[in-house]
């Protein structure tokens, strides 16, 4: 009878395990879950990041080596030579380069680099984008003990609001013969920090035109006639940029720069509409100057976003907002470009892209730009209520072409 009981004891005993054993096999599973770190999805990560406060003197700390101060020191004769202003720019690799404006180093003959430590050095121009106001110098004789390279970020990626620090030195003349005595010539700062948001992108080309019509127009080039005629788009920022800004870096919350500081409110009286060049610009021209010695603009020509009598900003919100009929429209053709050699003409209506229904003349501006060299376009095109379908490959922008046209 013992041996009875002993042997339905165990009986029991194994059959209870077998029930307990998938709701202790769930516990450890989720004990290891528990234990082992989780992924995070990229919305999750971002709203973390927004939420998460920023320390600005850490930030500013993280950086600031990084950043310099840019002296652009033009030949006037075989015996002379005259500092130019002044501006700012970054160091971006161990071997001495450093971006900044065209407008600030593009015309120097050499320029002397001030260093986060006061300490200076000579750079040369190695290449310039006056299309995107971009220009990369190198040191003559780089220090590896002064170089703290900045981290380069995704401008892609930039949304509105984001956080962002400008850095650079206005008005830090430390050069000679100026009177220290003058706090309107001499400011004396040879780096400072402003901090906003980003507002967006300006889709609607008012920063682009304005600056093609001063430059074009109004008898100042110093930007260069070519400077915001390519530029898919900039971004608008509160962030306050004073003269002397230029060139300096913008800096994401991560101290990664997203944009290049390029032009100012204080000209206009207002710190609400500065304007940064997108880093991502920059760092394409800089890949292709090092890999390739040169680099391209993509091109059409086509004038499908306002007609070229169009001058200013004025008559191109009156045209967009009276005047243009829906669609994409040709409104002109270069000579001698792709779209002549299609066959298109002023008046044609582009009914499809690669089969597609076309965007807005703002949007396919920006393909276009964004694109690559030889990248192929089919265009449906009406013409006197015949259709007929064009093939066309982008070709290097001529640097003599200074307007719109895509």
């Amino acid at each position: 009878m013992n041996i009875i009981r002993t042997i339905a004891a165990v009986i029991m005993a194994v059959m209870a395990l077998a029930w307990a054993l998938p709701a202790l096999a769930q516990v450890a599973k989720d004990s290891t879950l528990a234990l082992e770190p989780q992924a995070v999805s990229e919305a999750e990560a971002a709203r973390i990041l927004r939420d998460t406060p920023v320390d600005v003197p850490q930030l500013i700390e993280k950086v600031k080596r990084g950043i310099v101060i840019v002296y652009p020191i033009e030949l006037i004769s075989p015996l002379a030579a005259e500092m130019s202003g002044l501006g700012s720019g970054f160091i971006i690799d161990k071997q001495g380069h450093i971006i900044t404006n065209a407008h600030v180093g593009g015309k120097a003959s050499v320029a002397q680099i001030t260093f986060w430590d006061g300490s200076n050095e000579r750079a040369t121009v190695v290449a310039v984008a006056p299309f995107y106001d971009i220009a990369l110098l190198k040191l003559d004789e780089p220090d590896p003990e002064k170089l703290f390279p900045v981290t380069l970020g995704d401008s892609s990626k930039v949304e509105s609001g984001e956080l962002a620090l400008a850095m650079g030195s206005p008005g830090a003349m430390e050069m000679l013969g100026v009177d220290r005595s003058n706090p309107f010539e001499y400011w004396g700062l040879r780096q400072t920090a402003t901090m906003r948001v980003i507002t967006g992108r300006d889709t609607d080309l008012t920063f682009e035109i304005a600056q093609h019509f001063w430059n074009r127009y109004s008898g100042s080039a110093q930007y260069g006639l070519s400077y915001a005629t390519n530029l898919p788009y900039v971004f608008r920022v509160q962030v306050p940029i004073n003269p002397g800004n230029s060139g300096g870096p913008l800096f994401n919350r991560n101290g990664e720069v997203v944009g290049i500081n390029t032009w100012g409110g204080s000209f206009t009286l207002s710190q609400q509409t500065n304007f940064a060049v997108p880093i991502n610009f920059a760092k394409n021209f800089v890949v292709e100057q090092l890999e390739h010695k040169r680099y391209d603009v993509p091109w059409l020509g086509i004038h499908c976003v306002f007609p070229p009598n169009i001058r200013d900003t004025k008559g191109f919100i009156e045209f967009r907002e009276r005047m243009r009929p829906d669609g994409l429209w040709v409104f002109g053709v270069e000579p001698d470009s792709p779209a002549a050699m299609a066959g298109l003409r002023n008046g044609d209506h582009i009914l499809l892209v690669n089969g597609k229904l076309p965007p807005t003349p703002e949007e396919f501006r920006t393909m276009v730009l964004l694109g690559d060299i030889g990248e192929e376009y089919q265009l449906t095109v009406e013409r006197k209520n015949t259709e007929f379908t064009a093939r066309l490959s982008t070709v290097p922008k001529p640097q003599y072409v200074i307007n719109f046209s895509v």
